[in-house]
């Protein structure tokens, strides 16, 4: 079991249940038959569907012994047994065993990276349509943003309205837009042209001194600058400040069929609460602090969740990027009964895949 993957508010009791070999046997089974299933597990199919060594009423009495750990639960309408989220918990921890990507998959998946712009979204699109094709499962890809925007270059273009276009690039790639009121300037610097010449030098300028900076580094830069590049540059850099506020702006999905295909989900109504949340930015944010300590894979299982909605389904999630330049999140979501010894090598899988194709873009040392 791949110790980058991260624990999830394990209790005392957790961090000390002890099961015999036996019920460590059971437990796989149970677990591995209800994800291929969706019907409660009853003794009788595990003896005949796993080599457990053991009659029905062994199995059936070592079931109960893990319906009282509150590793399985009994529902009322059914005789059989299904995991709690304790009882995947420890699965994913101890018990289960992962289905490695094979060396075909991981050549296809890089040979169609090397097809799409890197940093485009149709790299990011690319990325949730292969995480949803391999594990069955919705997946979800935001953007690697910077966590502390940086100064890359601008152009400054004089508009036949009269307006100036401002153009940023950041240094991660975003880009934003702002247009500057020529009679504002005019106001604000009476004695500068604001013809396109002086508007390329202005630029040139800024992109001389402010390559690479913050937006606090740049308002101390500023004061060094002739006017208009100064001017300009007191813009630059609370647009800066206000890319540094956004921590997931977008966010691409894939494979919701799949979701929509599992027996929890049939009434879509509760898929579609589930897929709002997930739109939302600020659900995304809250992950990339714990994503960034944890490191590698991140497994959120059912009411490990805090947000009542998500109690039904698992989140298996990884940052990718460089948590010092741009960092960005990709993952899939399930159904608690998820193929998690497909979904966790997975993920990690393209996260190592894209921390490659975002160093060799921007740099090791960057």
């Amino acid at each position: 079991m791949d110790e980058r993957i991260s624990r999830q508010r394990a209790t005392p009791s957790q961090q000390a249940l002890e099961l015999t070999d036996r019920q460590r046997s059971v437990l796989r089974a149970v677990v591995e038959d209800y994800v291929f299933t969706a019907v409660p597990v009853g003794s009788k199919a595990l003896v005949a569907r796993y080599a457990l060594g053991v009659s029905p009423a062994t199995v059936r009495s070592a079931m109960a012994e893990l319906e009282m750990l509150g590793l399985l639960s009994h529902p009322h309408t059914s005789a059989g047994r299904v995991p709690s989220d304790l009882g995947y918990r420890l699965y994913v921890e101890s018990l289960m065993r992962e289905a490695e990507l094979d060396t075909t998959d991981r050549l296809m998946i890089r040979h169609q990276f090397s097809q799409v712009q890197l940093t485009s979204n149709e790299w990011l699109r690319l990325a949730a349509s292969i995480l949803a094709g391999s594990t069955h499962a919705a997946s979800v890809v935001t953007p690697a943003r910077s966590r502390r925007a940086r100064f890359g270059h601008v152009q400054l273009v004089a508009l036949a309205d009269g307006t100036r276009l401002l153009v940023l690039v950041l240094a991660d790639g975003n880009v934003t837009q702002r247009r500057l009121d020529r009679s504002a300037l005019e106001r604000q610097l009476p004695d500068e042209a604001l013809d396109q010449a002086a508007l390329d030098v202005a630029a040139g300028t800024l992109n001389s001194e402010l390559a690479g900076l913050s937006a606090p580094q740049a308002r101390r830069r500023l004061a060094k600058l002739p006017a208009l590049p100064a001017r300009i540059g007191e813009i630059l850099a609370g647009l800066l400040e206000e890319a540094d506020s956004v921590v997931v702006e977008e966010v691409f999905t894939d494979g919701i069929v799949h979701v929509l295909e599992q027996p929890e989900f049939a009434e879509g109504g509760k898929l579609r609460t589930i897929l709002e949340i997930l739109q939302r930015s600020d659900f995304l944010a809250q992950l990339v602090p714990v994503l960034t300590r944890h490191g590698g894979v991140h497994v959120i299982i059912g009411r490990e969740n805090s947000n009542d909605a998500m109690h039904e389904v698992s989140l298996v999630f990884a940052p990718y990027g460089a948590p010092d330049r741009a960092l960005g999140l990709l993952g899939v979501l399930g159904p608690t009964r998820m193929r998690y010894p497909r979904a966790i090598p997975t993920v990690r899988y393209l996260s190592t895949l894209m921390d490659e194709l975002i160093n060799r873009e921007y740099g090791e040392t960057q």
